[in-house]
This record gives structure tokens, sequence and C-alpha cells, in this order.
């Protein structure tokens, strides 16, 4: 027999004995049983009261170890203790117990039924327990399901709300720009190099072009590019945005980190790369503008897995040094229009979140203790057939 399996089947028997074993067993059950056999081999065979007394406490660990132990402690404790009574009841080892045979016999058979008979009560009981405990998990997946799709729901109310009003105000507004524009090419074209009114013109032309990138932002978050969905690695996703990323951070002093333990194993999940990347690269690159004023600091991304309503998710993680979000923004940084930046649309996080809302995944941000950064986690739903495991 290989040693590998000898190694398996002895791993597996002291699984099977562990339980058996346990402190609270030995105390309570083995060394109980131990003492009441030593006081009966002791007993002096004129003392048949005291027999009669000792034959029946075996009954106490018994039961303790079938309390303790399910059907598998309570036989494993009755069969010793019929193994070690039966040369005291029925040969003249040191002292014979002076009952007679019949009764000596059926004790041990007793022994042995009442270690069944409350084993069976307790492992069906603790079946039960373990089966409600399962329902209760269960129930909590499917609340914590039910609180994420609400919230869902109610994030996609309130932003295709505010994206019908955006795409009308921004129509509105591109239009007339489109205009101004026109006829302010025209005067420049009309107003000679080097007056001051020709540089008045071109400013005016560049607040215009302004205006139109504005304009476009919020027709981009009105009108969301559609998601375009497939099994994705989330490694290469990371390594994308590292890439595009850290042109900036080295300017800027920042340093890039990327955790990869296990995620070699990790499986993949359902997304558009693209949109993803977008995501991701929006939130490294605020997390550098964030780091930039304190002179650099470390951004840092990481892949694990977890579990949210009873499904497996993805999570990625970007970290960054800079200073934390303070506790009143952080119910609104999602929002759109919200933003503490100086010219910041506060559409960013908002389109981040809305990317996340259509691949069925979570978007959160905490600040880390002790002014270690701040971190934004992405939870995406694992692809359909895939083993987290792998």
């Amino acid at each position: 027999m290989p040693d590998r399996t000898r190694r398996g089947i002895a791993q597996g028997l002291l699984a099977d004995l562990r339980p058996i074993f346990t402190p609270r067993m030995v105390l309570y059950a083995w060394i109980p049983c131990l003492v009441i056999t030593v006081l009966h081999y002791r007993t002096g065979a004129h003392h048949a009261w005291g027999h009669d007394i000792l034959r029946r406490l075996y009954y106490l660990p018994i039961l303790f170890a079938a309390f303790t132990g399910g059907m598998r402690g309570g036989v494993t404790v009755s069969v010793f203790a019929s193994l070690v009574y039966l040369p005291h009841a029925f040969t003249s080892l040191l002292v014979q117990d002076p009952a007679d045979a019949l009764e000596k016999g059926l004790e041990i058979i007793l022994y042995n039924i009442v270690a069944v008979v409350a084993g069976l009560l307790v492992d069906r009981e603790r079946r039960e327990r373990e089966r409600q405990e399962r329902s209760a998990i269960r129930l909590g997946d499917a609340l914590a399901e039910q609180r994420r799709i609400e919230a869902q729901l109610i994030r996609a109310g309130k932003l295709g709300a505010l994206g019908e009003m955006t795409a009308g105000i921004a129509h509105e507004i591109k239009n007339p720009l489109h205009a101004l524009k026109g006829t302010a090419e025209i005067l420049r074209d009309a107003v000679p190099e080097g007056v001051p009114e020709r540089r008045m013109l071109e400013l005016h032309i560049e607040e215009i072009d302004r205006l139109g990138q504005t304009a476009d932002r919020f027709l981009s978050f009105a009108r969301p590019i559609p998601a375009s969905l497939r099994p994705v690695e989330p490694k290469s996703l990371i390594d994308r945005v590292v890439s595009l990323v850290s042109t900036q951070a080295r300017k800027e002093g920042v340093e890039t980190a990327v955790a990869t333990d296990g995620a070699v194993d990790l499986p993949k999940v359902t997304g558009d790369p693209d949109l993803l990347v977008q995501l991701l690269l929006n939130i490294a690159l605020n997390g550098v503008q964030a780091m930039a004023p304190g002179g650099g600091g470390t951004l840092s991304f990481s892949l694990g897995t977890e579990r949210q309503g009873g499904k497996e998710y993805v999570q990625v993680r970007v970290t960054n040094t800079g200073p934390p979000i303070p506790e009143e923004e952080m119910e609104r940084i999602f929002d759109p229009f919200y933003t503490t930046k100086a010219g910041g649309t506060g559409l960013g996080l908002s389109i981040c979140s809305r990317i996340a809302d259509e691949h069925e995944g979570t978007l959160a941000v905490r600040n880390l203790p002790a002014g270690g950064g701040v971190a934004f986690s992405l939870a995406l739903p694992v692809a359909e057939g895939m083993d987290a495991g792998r």
C-alpha cells in the first residue's frame, strides 16, 4: 500500500476519533467509566448492594457520551464499558459480581441499547438544528440579495430620471453652442491677428469648446453605452488599468502595486472589458489625483473572492494612500453631479456606479483605519458555470 494511501487512512481514522476523545469526553465519560470499573473490581463480593450501584453508574458516562458525541460517542463508551465489565461479571478475575448472570447479561445489553437510542435522538436533534441554521443562512442571503437589488433599483430609478433630464438640457445647450462657435469663428477670421479683439475671440471659442465637452459628458451619462457581456479574466483588467495609469502615476510620484497572490486560481467574471477598465481607470486616476497634492503615495490593486446574498463574487480592490473621505461625503460620493473637485462635473463616480449596476455588481468605498487611505471595492459576479475555487 503506498505511503500516501496509508497516511490518508490514518488521517481519516484520527478525524473519526477526534470527536470521541475531546477534553470534555475524557473528563466526563472516559475517566468516570474507568473509575467505576476500578471501584467495581475493588469492591468485595459480599457487598452486593455496592455492585448493584456501580453496575448502574455506567449509564451516566454512557449518556453523557451520547449527549456530547451522538450515537458514535455513546456507542463507543457503551462498548468500552461492556468490555471492561465482562471479565468482572462472568469470571473470577479479582472479584466477581455476585449478581445473577441473566441480570448482568441484560445490563450489558441495556448499556448499548441506551447508547444507541440516546445517540440517535441527539443526532436527529443536531441534524434538525443544522437544517434550521442552514435555512436561516439561506434566508439571510436571500434578504441580503433582495436589499442589494432594491438599492440597485432605487439608484437606477434616480439615474434614469436624472439621465432624461440631463439629456434634454445637454441637447438644448449643444444646439446654440454650435451656432455661437460658428459665428465666433467667422468673427475671428475677420479680425486681424495681433489685435486684442482676436485674442478675446479665441478665448471665446475655447470656452465654447469646453462647454461642448461638458455637454458631451452629460450626454454620455444620460445615454450610457450598452454593455457587451462575456467571460473576462479579472487579472487582465488590472493589467490594462495599471499600464494606462502608470505614466500619470510616475509623473505625480505615485507608486503602483499589484497583489497577484491567488489571482491565477480566480474564476472569470461576466462583464464588458472596456467598460470595466473605464470604471477601474476612473477610480485609479481619482486616487492618483487625491495623492498628488501630498507629494506621492501608493496606488494598490488586489483581487479576491467573497459571497454576497448566496452568490460568489470576485472582488477587485483599488486602494490609495491619500487623505480619507469625510464621512458626510461617503453617502453622496456616487450621486450624480456631486463633486468636491474644482471644475469637476460629479459624473465620474456616478458613471462608475452605473457600470457596476449594469454588471449586476456592487461598487463600495471605505476609509482605511488609522488614516491608511481609501479603498474602492468592485464586486463582480462569477461567470455562470465557473467554480470559484479554480
